[in-house]
């Protein structure tokens, strides 16, 4: 199959210079706000849809990255004037009809390298087209108006996106110009769906039957041999095309369903697509429309190549991890080495926290809701900050066991801090014990005697006396937790953890915290 293997940007917005290595079929990028995951779609829409080509080049203070910018203006000159470079490496199969005229040196850096197929986009100052605009630049203004914006192939072509190398379609649900999206997805669809010699029957058919049509309104003439006419120039098949389910123009149904109703389009084997961008397809999408959408892009994403920038935990995961580029200030990092039984497993956990360690500075990972309660109160307690304030966040693990968290964290460099118990298991405890030993990042923490086994006991421990009289219990209740019983309050603790939780959490009351938590506390926010 025919997919895009690498890109490489250099002074495009967010990005001073970044490389980004594909997989041959799903690509799921992940990163915080501003990261650049939308920044990476935009440069490989502008290389193979020539994007920019025809706007006003004012358009270019937008695309030129502000560093470059800033350098420019401390010290004015020719050359340090801002450009873009941007390539798109390919995978092409050689007996694709055009093949060769992709094929050839790869610049990066403006170093010559091997000879690929691929398509390279540079936007730079003519200094013959600004001849005379010296002293201009020399005063630190940027003459957009003589920048040559080119798009070439590695053979060193001019590139047009009638000879495009592969089939390709962008899917934005995050745009709010409704008609611009359903004509560009429109447009894009009539031409990878049909071949050219269909397209061109299609168009003429239309722009004869539409005269006709005309004809047969039979206006009167206006006088003088005049009469109105279709002027064919005007009507374009393509900018009057829209998708029908049905009855119902697509952009008639709701944002859901015509994220939902693209999406199933674009996966249909039928239509040839190569490569398909999908921008935050989670928008307008209820938890169950989003699993069908999922569902299918899980069983097509052999078809073609997926490239889908998210904030969803559930399309990262669902998606698998393997398939997650994380995008860093440091660059573009893969999680292609997590185990693969993790991510399996991560595949059938719609209810994780995955997304939120990975975009975390720092995180508490915690096993249920009662310690997911009272943790940030106690944090302030002992800290005099929120938790907000210092960056961290708490995960509750819900049920996960938190190791699968960790195999995540250990491929992605994150200071992490489980909070947990030892269930009365001492081998829990020697495990913990050795395991910070050997990791720097990531430690575990939890009460180093088999007595003060969960959490609920080991609050119950240090602070008895308040919480026997905050805790009511009936006279002769036993209370028993799976059987066994541990006194009246600390059962009805342990039988109500997240009622007793926020009891404690609205109290007011400043209780004393376990050890082995005021021990997490300290290490991570070092």
């Amino acid at each position: 199959m025919n997919y895009i293997k690498s890109l490489h940007i250099e002074g495009f917005k967010k990005f001073t210079s970044l490389n980004v290595e594909f997989n041959e079929h799903m690509n799921i990028l992940v990163g915080e706000n501003e990261a650049g995951k939308s920044t990476i779609l935009d440069a490989i829409k502008t290389v193979l849809n020539q994007q920019y080509r025809t706007a006003d080049k004012s358009v270019l203070r937008d695309l030129f990255n502000i560093q470059k910018v800033a350098e420019f203006e401390a010290a004015p000159s020719v050359k340090t004037l801002p450009r873009i470079l941007i390539e798109v490496e390919l995978t092409l199969d050689p007996k694709t009809k055009n093949a060769d005229y992709f094929y050839g040196e790869v610049y990066g850096a403006l170093k010559k390298q091997d000879e690929k197929f691929g398509i390279r986009f540079e936007c730079k100052y003519d200094e013959q087209l600004g001849a005379g605009m010296e002293q201009s630049i020399l005063d630190g203004k940027i003459p957009y108006e003589y920048y040559d914006l080119s798009w070439k192939t590695f053979a060193g072509n001019p590139y047009q996106m009638i000879r495009r190398p592969l089939q390709f379609l962008a899917i934005d649900t995050t745009s709010s110009a409704v008609a611009p999206s359903f004509n560009y997805y429109n447009r894009t669809l009539f031409t990878s769906k049909y071949n050219e010699q269909t397209r061109a029957k299609a168009k003429n058919d239309f722009r004869t039957k539409l005269i006709e049509a005309f004809d047969a309104t039979d206006l009167p003439e206006l006088g003088g041999d005049r009469r109105f006419g279709i002027d064919t120039k005007k009507v374009v098949l393509e900018t009057v095309l829209s998708v029908y389910e049905g009855e119902i123009a697509l952009e008639n149904r709701g944002s859901g369903m015509e994220s939902l109703i693209k999406t199933e389009i674009a996966l249909e084997k039928s239509n040839g697509l190569d490569v398909i961008l999908m921008e935050e397809p989670e928008n307008h999408l209820s938890f169950t429309t989003l699993r069908k959408m999922l569902d299918g892009i899980s069983e097509k994403q052999k078809d073609s190549q997926i490239i889908v920038a998210t904030h969803n935990s559930m399309i990262a995961s669902r998606l698998n991890l393997n398939n997650v580029l994380w995008i860093t200030e440091a660059g573009v990092k893969s999680l292609s080495g997590v185990d693969e039984k993790v991510a399996n497993f991560f595949v059938r956990a719609d209810d994780n926290g995955f997304l939120q360690l990975l975009l975390s500075k720092k995180v508490f990972l915690v096993e249920g809701a009662t310690e997911f309660l009272l943790l940030p109160h106690f944090y302030q307690q002992i800290t005099g900050k929120s938790i907000e304030e210092d960056g961290i966040s708490v995960i509750s693990c819900n049920g996960i066991s938190y190791k699968k968290y960790l195999e995540i964290a250990e491929k992605t460099d994150k200071k992490i801090a489980v909070i947990t118990d030892n269930d009365k298991e001492q081998e829990k405890i020697n495990f913990a014990n050795k395991y910070n030993e050997e990791n720097t990042l990531q430690h575990i923490y939890m009460a180093d005697s088999t007595d003060d086994w969960t959490w609920e006991i080991c609050m119950y421990n240090v602070n008895q006396a308040v919480l026997d009289k905050m805790i009511k219990v009936q006279a002769g209740a036993e209370y028993k937790y799976h059987g066994e019983s541990y006194g009246a309050v600390p059962g009805k603790m342990l039988n109500n953890k997240v009622d007793v939780a926020y009891q404690m959490l609205t109290s007011g009351t400043v209780f004393e915290i376990p050890q082995y938590v005021k021990d997490a506390i300290e290490w991570l926010r070092k």
